[in-house]
């Protein structure tokens, strides 16, 4: 049967079962061509242990789902190498997607990371061929119905790949307007609709405080 698999951070959801974790090299996040307002956020993102839950490892193809600026890009980069791929995807259908552009494919040049392809929308990323997709902070900005963006990433991973997602939680039933937040069961329910199956959560990302 041909699975895709959900991980979810609550802050953070999901990893298969069948991947045996391996050691990241977490030297990259020392790389002097990282903007230092984004090595200072290393330690509460704690991403080379968020990339290691999903199954993350050297030589895949990943997606980074509207990466922002580009931290998560940056790293997978790295951590890939040069006989692996990332794909930049800039946006959720919804979310916006060009405001980064610019930042992004300048930095790609900058930082000399050669292994990285820009795709515009979910459509375009190239069907089957991604091992592990992140989703940092920004699935709650992808406006419903989701089930169109659902369709097309499921159809852009690999038999048996990954989509992790690591974002801000509420108590609240659905969407808490306040907050800005979307409540853990709703996305779980709207990939397992869609075909995804929850592999794992981890609540290493969790603020008690929060």
């Amino acid at each position: 049967m041909n699975m895709k698999r959900i991980i979810i951070f609550s802050s953070l959801f999901l990893i298969s079962s069948c991947v045996k974790p391996v050691a990241l090299d977490s030297s990259v996040l020392d790389d002097i061509k990282r903007p230092a307002e984004e090595r200072v956020q290393d330690d509460s993102r704690k991403a080379i242990d968020v990339y290691t839950f999903m199954g993350v490892q050297p030589g895949m193809t990943v997606a980074d789902l509207w990466p922002g600026g580009g931290y998560n890009t940056h790293l997978l980069s790295r951590l890939m190498g040069s006989s692996g791929r990332v794909y930049c995807m800039m946006g959720f259908y919804g979310s916006g997607r060009y405001d980064m552009l610019d930042k992004i494919k300048t930095r790609i040049v900058e930082a000399e990371l050669n292994n990285v392809e820009v795709f515009d929308k979910p459509s375009d990323l190239p069907l089957g061929s991604i091992d592990v997709m992140v989703s940092i902070r920004n699935y709650h900005d992808a406006k419903p119905p989701r089930d169109q963006l659902l369709k097309e990433l499921y159809d852009a991973l690999k038999p048996g790949g990954i989509i992790g997602i690591v974002d801000v939680a509420t108590d609240h039933p659905d969407w808490d307007d306040d907050t800005h937040r979307l409540n853990e069961q709703v996305v779980i329910d709207e990939f397992t609709t869609n075909g995804f199956t929850l592999e794992g959560s981890s609540d290493m990302l969790r603020n008690p405080d929060d």
